[in-house]
Protein backbone atom coordinates (compact mmCIF):
# COMPACT_ATOMS: atom_id res chain seq x y z
CA UNK A 1 0.00 0.00 0.00
CA UNK A 2 2.80 2.41 0.93
CA UNK A 3 4.54 1.60 -2.35
CA UNK A 4 1.38 2.46 -4.30
CA UNK A 5 1.09 5.84 -2.51
CA UNK A 6 4.71 6.70 -3.28
CA UNK A 7 4.17 5.73 -6.90
CA UNK A 8 1.09 7.93 -7.07
CA UNK A 9 2.95 10.94 -5.61
CA UNK A 10 5.80 10.42 -8.07
CA UNK A 11 3.39 10.41 -11.02
CA UNK A 12 1.66 13.60 -9.81
CA UNK A 13 5.00 15.36 -9.32
CA UNK A 14 6.14 14.33 -12.82
CA UNK A 15 2.93 15.66 -14.38
CA UNK A 16 3.23 18.99 -12.54
CA UNK A 17 6.84 19.45 -13.61
CA UNK A 18 6.05 18.55 -17.21
CA UNK A 19 2.88 20.60 -17.63
CA UNK A 20 3.70 23.80 -15.71
CA UNK A 21 6.57 24.97 -17.93
CA UNK A 22 4.56 24.12 -21.03
CA UNK A 23 1.77 26.36 -19.78
CA UNK A 24 4.18 29.19 -19.11
CA UNK A 25 5.81 28.90 -22.51
CA UNK A 26 2.42 28.67 -24.17
CA UNK A 27 1.38 31.93 -22.50
CA UNK A 28 4.57 33.63 -23.62
CA UNK A 29 4.32 32.38 -27.18
CA UNK A 30 0.69 33.51 -27.35
CA UNK A 31 1.84 37.10 -26.97
CA UNK A 32 2.39 38.32 -30.51
CA UNK A 33 5.66 40.07 -31.25
CA UNK A 34 6.58 42.19 -34.27
CA UNK A 35 8.91 40.82 -36.93
CA UNK A 36 12.51 41.97 -36.73
CA UNK A 37 14.30 44.01 -37.87
CA UNK A 38 11.31 46.34 -37.53
CA UNK A 39 10.75 49.18 -39.98
CA UNK A 40 8.77 52.29 -39.13
CA UNK A 41 5.80 51.40 -41.35
CA UNK A 42 5.66 47.91 -39.82
CA UNK A 43 5.84 49.43 -36.33
CA UNK A 44 2.88 51.68 -37.10
CA UNK A 45 0.85 48.77 -38.47
CA UNK A 46 1.65 46.65 -35.42
CA UNK A 47 0.66 49.46 -33.05
CA UNK A 48 -2.65 50.03 -34.86
CA UNK A 49 -3.50 46.39 -34.17
CA UNK A 50 -2.25 46.15 -30.58
CA UNK A 51 -2.19 49.58 -28.92
CA UNK A 52 -4.43 49.48 -25.83
CA UNK A 53 -5.59 53.09 -26.05
CA UNK A 54 -6.71 52.56 -29.64
CA UNK A 55 -8.46 49.30 -28.78
CA UNK A 56 -10.31 51.07 -25.96
CA UNK A 57 -11.46 53.79 -28.37
CA UNK A 58 -12.75 51.13 -30.77
CA UNK A 59 -14.83 49.62 -27.97
CA UNK A 60 -16.25 53.05 -27.20
CA UNK A 61 -17.41 53.39 -30.81
CA UNK A 62 -19.17 50.04 -30.53
CA UNK A 63 -20.79 51.10 -27.27
CA UNK A 64 -22.13 54.32 -28.80
CA UNK A 65 -23.40 52.31 -31.77
CA UNK A 66 -25.67 50.47 -29.35
CA UNK A 67 -27.16 53.81 -28.29
CA UNK A 68 -28.21 54.31 -31.92
CA UNK A 69 -29.93 50.93 -31.80
CA UNK A 70 -31.72 51.96 -28.61
CA UNK A 71 -32.98 55.20 -30.19
CA UNK A 72 -34.09 53.41 -33.35
CA UNK A 73 -36.04 50.83 -31.33
CA UNK A 74 -38.36 53.60 -30.08
CA UNK A 75 -39.95 53.64 -33.56
CA UNK A 76 -41.00 49.99 -33.34
CA UNK A 77 -44.09 48.51 -31.67
CA UNK A 78 -43.68 47.53 -28.03
CA UNK A 79 -45.12 44.41 -26.51
CA UNK A 80 -45.67 44.41 -22.74
CA UNK A 81 -47.02 41.64 -20.55
CA UNK A 82 -48.12 41.97 -16.92
CA UNK A 83 -49.59 39.91 -14.13
CA UNK A 84 -51.12 41.20 -10.92
CA UNK A 85 -52.62 39.60 -7.83
CA UNK A 86 -55.00 41.61 -5.64
CA UNK A 87 -56.35 40.62 -2.24
CA UNK A 88 -59.14 42.88 -0.88
CA UNK A 89 -60.03 43.23 2.78
CA UNK A 90 -63.77 43.40 2.04
CA UNK A 91 -65.66 41.99 -0.88
CA UNK A 92 -66.85 44.68 -3.30
CA UNK A 93 -70.62 45.03 -3.58
CA UNK A 94 -73.42 47.27 -4.79
CA UNK A 95 -76.76 47.96 -3.14
CA UNK A 96 -79.92 47.02 -5.02
CA UNK A 97 -83.15 47.78 -3.09
CA UNK A 98 -81.37 47.54 0.25
CA UNK A 99 -79.65 44.33 -0.78
CA UNK A 100 -75.88 44.06 -1.09
CA UNK A 101 -74.94 42.32 -4.30
CA UNK A 102 -71.28 41.16 -4.61
CA UNK A 103 -69.56 42.53 -7.72
CA UNK A 104 -66.14 40.90 -7.49
CA UNK A 105 -63.97 38.45 -5.61
CA UNK A 106 -61.81 39.37 -2.64
CA UNK A 107 -58.87 37.79 -4.48
CA UNK A 108 -58.32 38.65 -8.09
CA UNK A 109 -55.70 37.48 -10.64
CA UNK A 110 -55.18 39.52 -13.78
CA UNK A 111 -53.11 38.70 -16.89
CA UNK A 112 -52.55 41.40 -19.47
CA UNK A 113 -50.78 41.76 -22.83
CA UNK A 114 -50.55 45.14 -24.59
CA UNK A 115 -49.08 46.22 -27.92
CA UNK A 116 -48.42 49.93 -28.44
CA UNK A 117 -47.14 51.85 -31.43
CA UNK A 118 -46.15 55.53 -31.40
CA UNK A 119 -47.71 57.40 -34.33
CA UNK A 120 -46.62 60.99 -33.72
CA UNK A 121 -44.29 62.42 -31.07
CA UNK A 122 -43.72 65.93 -32.35
CA UNK A 123 -40.61 64.76 -34.22
CA UNK A 124 -39.00 63.99 -30.88
CA UNK A 125 -38.09 60.40 -31.73
CA UNK A 126 -36.46 61.47 -35.00
CA UNK A 127 -34.50 64.20 -33.22
CA UNK A 128 -33.25 61.80 -30.52
CA UNK A 129 -32.24 59.27 -33.17
CA UNK A 130 -30.26 61.95 -34.98
CA UNK A 131 -28.63 62.97 -31.70
CA UNK A 132 -27.51 59.40 -31.08
CA UNK A 133 -26.09 59.30 -34.61
CA UNK A 134 -24.17 62.49 -33.84
CA UNK A 135 -22.80 60.77 -30.73
CA UNK A 136 -21.65 57.92 -32.92
CA UNK A 137 -20.00 60.32 -35.37
CA UNK A 138 -18.22 62.09 -32.50
CA UNK A 139 -17.00 58.74 -31.13
CA UNK A 140 -15.71 57.78 -34.58
CA UNK A 141 -13.88 61.11 -34.82
CA UNK A 142 -12.34 60.49 -31.41
CA UNK A 143 -11.21 57.10 -32.65
CA UNK A 144 -9.58 58.79 -35.64
CA UNK A 145 -7.92 61.27 -33.29
CA UNK A 146 -6.54 58.45 -31.13
CA UNK A 147 -5.36 56.67 -34.26
CA UNK A 148 -3.52 59.79 -35.45
CA UNK A 149 -1.97 60.19 -32.00
CA UNK A 150 -0.81 56.57 -31.97
CA UNK A 151 0.72 56.89 -35.44
CA UNK A 152 2.48 60.11 -34.48
CA UNK A 153 3.63 58.65 -31.15
CA UNK A 154 5.04 55.51 -32.75
CA UNK A 155 6.83 57.47 -35.46
CA UNK A 156 8.33 59.90 -32.96
CA UNK A 157 9.39 57.10 -30.60
CA UNK A 158 10.82 55.08 -33.49
CA UNK A 159 12.81 58.02 -34.89
CA UNK A 160 13.97 59.21 -31.49
CA UNK A 161 15.19 55.70 -30.72
CA UNK A 162 17.16 55.59 -33.98
CA UNK A 163 18.55 59.03 -33.19
CA UNK A 164 19.58 57.91 -29.70
CA UNK A 165 21.37 54.91 -31.21
CA UNK A 166 23.27 57.25 -33.53
CA UNK A 167 24.14 59.60 -30.69
CA UNK A 168 25.35 56.68 -28.59
CA UNK A 169 27.54 55.61 -31.50
CA UNK A 170 28.95 59.17 -31.68
CA UNK A 171 29.68 59.19 -27.96
CA UNK A 172 31.40 55.80 -28.16
CA UNK A 173 33.50 56.97 -31.10
CA UNK A 174 34.38 60.06 -29.11
CA UNK A 175 35.46 57.93 -26.16
CA UNK A 176 37.60 55.75 -28.43
CA UNK A 177 39.25 58.79 -30.02
CA UNK A 178 39.94 60.41 -26.66
CA UNK A 179 41.46 57.19 -25.37
CA UNK A 180 43.88 57.31 -28.33
CA UNK A 181 44.65 60.98 -27.59
CA UNK A 182 45.29 60.18 -23.93
CA UNK A 183 47.69 57.37 -24.85
CA UNK A 184 49.46 59.67 -27.31
CA UNK A 185 49.71 62.39 -24.69
CA UNK A 186 51.18 59.96 -22.19
CA UNK A 187 53.71 58.76 -24.79
CA UNK A 188 54.72 62.32 -25.68
CA UNK A 189 54.99 63.19 -21.98
CA UNK A 190 57.25 60.23 -21.31
CA UNK A 191 59.40 61.35 -24.23
CA UNK A 192 59.51 64.85 -22.75
CA UNK A 193 57.75 66.41 -25.70
CA UNK A 194 54.69 67.71 -23.83
CA UNK A 195 53.90 68.79 -20.31
CA UNK A 196 51.95 66.76 -17.74
CA UNK A 197 49.03 69.16 -18.23
CA UNK A 198 48.29 67.64 -21.64
CA UNK A 199 47.83 64.21 -20.08
CA UNK A 200 45.54 65.64 -17.39
CA UNK A 201 43.45 67.47 -20.00
CA UNK A 202 43.09 64.27 -22.00
CA UNK A 203 41.96 62.35 -18.90
CA UNK A 204 39.40 65.03 -17.99
CA UNK A 205 38.02 65.10 -21.54
CA UNK A 206 37.84 61.28 -21.57
CA UNK A 207 36.00 61.25 -18.24
CA UNK A 208 33.44 63.75 -19.52
CA UNK A 209 32.95 61.75 -22.72
CA UNK A 210 32.28 58.59 -20.72
CA UNK A 211 29.69 60.42 -18.63
CA UNK A 212 27.94 61.58 -21.80
CA UNK A 213 28.06 58.03 -23.14
CA UNK A 214 26.39 56.64 -20.01
CA UNK A 215 23.70 59.35 -20.08
CA UNK A 216 22.99 58.72 -23.77
CA UNK A 217 22.73 54.97 -23.10
CA UNK A 218 20.25 55.66 -20.29
CA UNK A 219 18.06 57.78 -22.56
CA UNK A 220 18.18 55.08 -25.22
CA UNK A 221 16.87 52.48 -22.76
CA UNK A 222 13.91 54.73 -21.86
CA UNK A 223 13.14 55.49 -25.50
CA UNK A 224 13.09 51.80 -26.36
CA UNK A 225 10.74 51.14 -23.44
CA UNK A 226 8.44 53.92 -24.63
CA UNK A 227 8.30 52.41 -28.11
CA UNK A 228 7.57 48.98 -26.63
CA UNK A 229 4.75 50.49 -24.58
CA UNK A 230 3.14 51.96 -27.67
CA UNK A 231 3.43 48.56 -29.38
CA UNK A 232 2.02 46.84 -26.26
CA UNK A 233 4.94 44.46 -25.85
CA UNK A 234 7.18 43.83 -22.86
CA UNK A 235 9.11 46.98 -21.96
CA UNK A 236 12.38 45.07 -21.72
CA UNK A 237 11.97 43.25 -25.04
CA UNK A 238 14.98 43.98 -27.27
CA UNK A 239 13.67 45.37 -30.55
CA UNK A 240 15.96 45.65 -33.54
CA UNK A 241 14.96 48.64 -35.66
CA UNK A 242 15.48 48.88 -39.38
CA UNK A 243 16.76 52.19 -40.67
CA UNK A 244 15.31 53.34 -43.96
CA UNK A 245 16.52 55.80 -46.53
CA UNK A 246 15.49 59.38 -45.87
CA UNK A 247 13.88 61.24 -48.76
CA UNK A 248 13.61 65.01 -48.76
CA UNK A 249 10.29 65.83 -50.44
CA UNK A 250 8.69 69.14 -51.35
CA UNK A 251 5.60 70.19 -49.41
CA UNK A 252 2.35 71.82 -50.60
CA UNK A 253 1.78 75.53 -49.95
CA UNK A 254 0.80 76.44 -46.40
CA UNK A 255 -2.70 77.60 -47.43
CA UNK A 256 -3.39 74.20 -48.99
CA UNK A 257 -2.35 72.52 -45.75
CA UNK A 258 -4.73 74.80 -43.82
CA UNK A 259 -7.67 73.71 -45.99
CA UNK A 260 -6.63 70.08 -45.79
CA UNK A 261 -6.48 70.21 -41.99
CA UNK A 262 -9.94 71.79 -41.70
CA UNK A 263 -11.40 69.02 -43.87
CA UNK A 264 -9.67 66.16 -42.06
CA UNK A 265 -8.87 67.01 -38.46
CA UNK A 266 -11.20 64.88 -36.28
CA UNK A 267 -11.22 67.51 -33.52
CA UNK A 268 -12.74 70.06 -35.89
CA UNK A 269 -15.21 67.54 -37.30
CA UNK A 270 -16.28 66.56 -33.77
CA UNK A 271 -17.17 70.14 -32.90
CA UNK A 272 -19.14 70.46 -36.14
CA UNK A 273 -21.04 67.28 -35.25
CA UNK A 274 -21.71 68.63 -31.75
CA UNK A 275 -23.24 71.78 -33.28
CA UNK A 276 -25.59 69.67 -35.39
CA UNK A 277 -26.40 67.63 -32.30
CA UNK A 278 -27.34 70.80 -30.42
CA UNK A 279 -29.70 71.75 -33.25
CA UNK A 280 -31.35 68.34 -32.93
CA UNK A 281 -31.54 68.91 -29.18
CA UNK A 282 -33.58 72.05 -29.78
CA UNK A 283 -35.87 70.05 -32.07
CA UNK A 284 -36.27 67.30 -29.47
CA UNK A 285 -37.11 69.81 -26.74
CA UNK A 286 -39.72 71.53 -28.93
CA UNK A 287 -41.47 68.20 -29.48
CA UNK A 288 -43.03 68.62 -26.02
CA UNK A 289 -45.22 71.39 -27.43
CA UNK A 290 -46.94 68.93 -29.78
CA UNK A 291 -49.55 66.32 -28.90
CA UNK A 292 -48.26 62.76 -28.78
CA UNK A 293 -50.35 60.16 -30.55
CA UNK A 294 -50.07 56.38 -30.16
CA UNK A 295 -52.17 53.31 -30.96
CA UNK A 296 -52.59 50.32 -28.70
CA UNK A 297 -54.17 46.86 -28.59
CA UNK A 298 -54.95 45.13 -25.30
CA UNK A 299 -55.92 41.61 -24.25
CA UNK A 300 -56.52 40.61 -20.63
CA UNK A 301 -57.83 37.79 -18.46
CA UNK A 302 -59.24 38.32 -14.97
CA UNK A 303 -60.54 35.80 -12.48
CA UNK A 304 -60.42 34.28 -9.05
CA UNK A 305 -57.98 31.47 -9.83
CA UNK A 306 -54.37 31.80 -10.92
CA UNK A 307 -55.09 31.18 -14.62
CA UNK A 308 -58.11 33.55 -14.48
CA UNK A 309 -60.48 30.91 -15.84
CA UNK A 310 -63.22 31.31 -13.17
CA UNK A 311 -65.13 34.58 -12.99
CA UNK A 312 -68.79 34.56 -11.99
CA UNK A 313 -69.19 38.32 -11.99
CA UNK A 314 -68.05 39.27 -15.48
CA UNK A 315 -66.37 37.79 -18.54
CA UNK A 316 -62.96 36.45 -17.61
CA UNK A 317 -61.26 37.74 -20.78
CA UNK A 318 -61.57 40.69 -23.11
CA UNK A 319 -59.69 42.66 -25.76
CA UNK A 320 -59.56 46.27 -26.82
CA UNK A 321 -57.96 48.56 -29.40
CA UNK A 322 -57.66 52.30 -29.22
CA UNK A 323 -55.78 55.51 -29.79
CA UNK A 324 -54.15 57.49 -27.03
CA UNK A 325 -53.51 61.25 -27.29
CA UNK A 326 -51.51 63.14 -24.69
CA UNK A 327 -50.68 66.83 -24.54
CA UNK A 328 -48.79 68.66 -21.86
CA UNK A 329 -50.62 71.82 -20.90
CA UNK A 330 -48.35 73.32 -18.26
CA UNK A 331 -45.03 72.32 -16.68
CA UNK A 332 -43.69 75.57 -15.28
CA UNK A 333 -41.59 76.63 -18.28
CA UNK A 334 -39.57 73.39 -18.39
CA UNK A 335 -39.82 73.00 -22.17
CA UNK A 336 -38.82 76.62 -22.82
CA UNK A 337 -35.82 76.20 -20.51
CA UNK A 338 -34.78 72.99 -22.31
CA UNK A 339 -34.94 74.74 -25.69
CA UNK A 340 -32.84 77.66 -24.47
CA UNK A 341 -30.34 75.24 -22.90
CA UNK A 342 -29.63 73.68 -26.28
CA UNK A 343 -29.55 77.05 -28.01
CA UNK A 344 -26.91 78.31 -25.57
CA UNK A 345 -24.92 75.11 -26.05
CA UNK A 346 -25.00 75.61 -29.81
CA UNK A 347 -23.69 79.17 -29.48
CA UNK A 348 -20.94 77.98 -27.16
CA UNK A 349 -19.96 75.23 -29.59
CA UNK A 350 -19.83 77.72 -32.45
CA UNK A 351 -17.35 79.82 -30.45
CA UNK A 352 -15.39 76.68 -29.63
CA UNK A 353 -15.32 75.77 -33.32
CA UNK A 354 -13.68 79.09 -34.18
CA UNK A 355 -11.06 78.55 -31.48
CA UNK A 356 -10.37 74.97 -32.62
CA UNK A 357 -9.96 76.23 -36.17
CA UNK A 358 -7.37 78.79 -35.06
CA UNK A 359 -5.49 76.25 -32.94
CA UNK A 360 -5.38 73.80 -35.85
CA UNK A 361 -4.02 76.48 -38.17
CA UNK A 362 -1.39 77.36 -35.56
CA UNK A 363 -0.35 73.71 -35.20
CA UNK A 364 -0.09 73.35 -38.98
CA UNK A 365 1.96 76.52 -39.28
CA UNK A 366 4.26 75.50 -36.44
CA UNK A 367 4.88 72.03 -37.91
CA UNK A 368 5.36 73.52 -41.39
CA UNK A 369 7.98 76.00 -40.14
CA UNK A 370 9.76 73.28 -38.17
CA UNK A 371 9.94 71.18 -41.30
CA UNK A 372 11.41 74.07 -43.29
CA UNK A 373 14.05 74.70 -40.63
CA UNK A 374 14.89 70.99 -40.38
CA UNK A 375 15.31 70.73 -44.16
CA UNK A 376 17.79 73.62 -44.18
CA UNK A 377 19.59 72.30 -41.09
CA UNK A 378 20.43 69.04 -42.85
CA UNK A 379 22.56 70.77 -45.50
CA UNK A 380 24.07 73.12 -42.93
CA UNK A 381 24.99 70.30 -40.56
CA UNK A 382 26.40 68.14 -43.38
CA UNK A 383 28.71 70.98 -44.47
CA UNK A 384 29.74 71.72 -40.89
CA UNK A 385 30.55 68.04 -40.30
CA UNK A 386 32.89 67.91 -43.28
CA UNK A 387 34.62 71.07 -42.08
CA UNK A 388 34.96 69.77 -38.52
CA UNK A 389 36.44 66.46 -39.68
CA UNK A 390 38.95 68.27 -41.88
CA UNK A 391 39.80 70.61 -38.99
CA UNK A 392 40.40 67.63 -36.70
CA UNK A 393 42.69 65.99 -39.25
CA UNK A 394 44.74 69.16 -39.75
CA UNK A 395 44.92 69.86 -36.00
CA UNK A 396 46.13 66.34 -35.25
CA UNK A 397 48.90 66.65 -37.86
CA UNK A 398 49.89 70.07 -36.51
CA UNK A 399 50.01 68.72 -32.94
CA UNK A 400 52.33 65.91 -33.97
CA UNK A 401 54.61 68.55 -35.47
CA UNK A 402 54.35 70.63 -32.24
CA UNK A 403 52.66 73.50 -34.11
CA UNK A 404 49.59 73.67 -31.81
CA UNK A 405 48.93 72.88 -28.17
CA UNK A 406 47.05 69.81 -27.01
CA UNK A 407 43.98 71.85 -26.10
CA UNK A 408 43.46 72.54 -29.81
CA UNK A 409 43.34 68.78 -30.44
CA UNK A 410 40.69 68.31 -27.76
CA UNK A 411 38.67 71.22 -29.10
CA UNK A 412 38.81 69.78 -32.60
CA UNK A 413 37.56 66.43 -31.25
CA UNK A 414 34.72 68.18 -29.42
CA UNK A 415 33.79 70.03 -32.63
CA UNK A 416 33.63 66.78 -34.56
CA UNK A 417 31.45 65.08 -31.95
CA UNK A 418 29.12 68.06 -31.69
CA UNK A 419 28.73 68.46 -35.45
CA UNK A 420 27.97 64.76 -35.79
CA UNK A 421 25.31 65.15 -33.14
CA UNK A 422 23.93 68.21 -34.95
CA UNK A 423 23.87 66.32 -38.25
CA UNK A 424 21.96 63.33 -36.88
CA UNK A 425 19.60 65.61 -34.98
CA UNK A 426 18.88 67.54 -38.16
CA UNK A 427 18.42 64.35 -40.17
CA UNK A 428 16.00 62.71 -37.77
CA UNK A 429 14.53 66.05 -36.77
CA UNK A 430 13.36 66.43 -40.35
CA UNK A 431 11.51 63.10 -40.20
CA UNK A 432 10.01 63.93 -36.82
CA UNK A 433 8.87 67.31 -38.15
CA UNK A 434 7.24 65.57 -41.12
CA UNK A 435 5.41 63.20 -38.78
CA UNK A 436 4.22 66.20 -36.76
CA UNK A 437 2.99 67.94 -39.92
CA UNK A 438 1.08 64.83 -40.99
CA UNK A 439 -0.58 64.79 -37.57
CA UNK A 440 -1.38 68.48 -37.83
CA UNK A 441 -3.17 68.10 -41.19
CA UNK A 442 -4.99 64.94 -40.11
CA UNK A 443 -3.02 62.29 -41.99
CA UNK A 444 -0.79 61.75 -45.04
CA UNK A 445 -0.68 64.46 -47.67
CA UNK A 446 0.67 64.77 -51.18
CA UNK A 447 4.44 64.99 -51.00
CA UNK A 448 4.39 63.34 -47.57
CA UNK A 449 5.52 59.97 -46.38
CA UNK A 450 3.86 56.71 -47.21
CA UNK A 451 1.75 56.77 -44.06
Amino acid sequence: MAADIRLFHAVVLFVMISVAPAGVHAGESARELPAQPLGMAEAVDFALSHNRVLLAAEQEVKAVGQKVRQSRSDFYPKLDAAYSYTSLKDQPYMEVESFRVPTSYTTLNRWEVEVSQPLFTGFGLTARLNMSRMDQEIAQNRLKEVRLNVIQGVKRAFLRTLLAEKLLMVERDSVSSLEVHRRNAETYHQQGLVARNDVLKAEVALSQARQRERETARRLVLLKSELNRLLDIDLQFALRLKEEEIHIRPDPPLDDLFLLAEDRRPEYLSVAASIRQAEEGVRAARSRYYPHLSAFALYYREGEDFLSERNEFTNNENAAVGVRVSLNVFEGGKTDAAIKEWQYRRKGLEEQQRDVRQRIRLEVEDAFEQLKVARVNIDTARTALKQAEENERMTTVQYKEQMVIFLEVLNAQVFVSQTRVDFFQALYGYQIARADLERAVGGPYEGGASR
